[in-house]
């Protein structure tokens, strides 16, 4: 006899509305942005604030922190954020307003962040910083092929999460997006205005996760053979090699020439 059995409903209950996520390593500077935070309405109960503890040492990078906390948070909305910003612009309500555009655009959107590129290279930012005060490069929503780190928000009811392999604390963002392009999901930058203390830091660190990011890349383009259990076809990032492969007699010469049988 079956000892328990739970309907699974359509929609996913959530226990909070808001789960903020930092990686710290200035716990001081962490308290300034979570209060800055609860002072402009995220300070209610449907409000969560979790933090990875990299002071000593670091614990979780951005890859493998953005996993747990995906895991962890109770919120609909995991706010994925760096502990040098500080919201002096933008309250609760105006992210929530945003998000309802999100929402209408598209319901099944991944990732929203205040700034990211597009598949033109072209910015789209929302922000202040020291490049900058009051960075108003839209229009806003708009699609984006990566989102920048000190800022974004993962839509808990999609599924996502970053690449397992990689490590270290950049192009965790793009990693992200390209993920959730993957599945057929889409990636937004809003018009959300909070304040970064960081121009950014392109270090040697960077250019070491990069290079790792490339070889990922290039691994899940490789041509290959796929053998599900009642067809057998071919795919590379060629779509002229896709279709020429795939026609019947092609690929029929092609398996008996060069694919061992068991």
């Amino acid at each position: 006899m079956v000892s328990f059995l739970r309907k699974i409903e359509g929609e996913i209950n959530f226990h909070k509305k808001y789960t903020f996520c930092t990686l710290v390593t200035r716990p001081n500077e962490y308290k300034e942005m979570v209060l800055s935070a609860e002072q402009k309405g995220f300070s209610a109960h449907d409000v969560e604030f979790l933090f990875f503890d990299n002071k000593a040492s670091n614990q979780f990078d951005g890859f493998s922190g953005i996993n747990r906390a995906i895991k962890e948070a109770q919120g609909e909305y995991l706010i994925f954020c760096h502990q040098d910003i500080l919201f002096k612009y933008d309250d609760r309500e105006i992210l929530e307003e945003r998000i309802k555009e999100l929402n209408k655009l598209n319901p099944k959107w991944a990732i929203a962040g205040n700034a990211g590129r597009k598949t033109t290279g072209k910015h789209v930012v929302r922000i202040s910083d020291p490049h900058g005060e009051n960075i108003a490069d839209g229009p806003f929503p708009q699609e984006v092929m990566s989102v920048d780190e000190n800022f974004f928000i993962i839509n808990q009811k999609v599924n996502i999460a970053a690449t397992t392999i990689l490590k270290g604390f950049h192009l965790y963002g793009l990693d992200l997006c390209q993920n959730a392009s993957f599945l057929g999901l889409k990636s937004y930058v809003i018009d959300f205005h909070l304040f970064h203390k960081s121009a950014g830091n392109v270090d040697k660190s960077y250019y070491v996760v990069q290079n790792e990011y490339i070889k990922v890349q290039q691994n899940r383009k490789i041509s290959q053979w796929f053998f599900p259990m009642c067809s057998i076809f071919f795919i590379s990032s060629s779509n002229f090699l896709n279709f020429i492969i795939n026609q019947k007699k092609i690929k029929k010469l092609i398996l008996n020439l060069f694919i061992k049988k068991d």
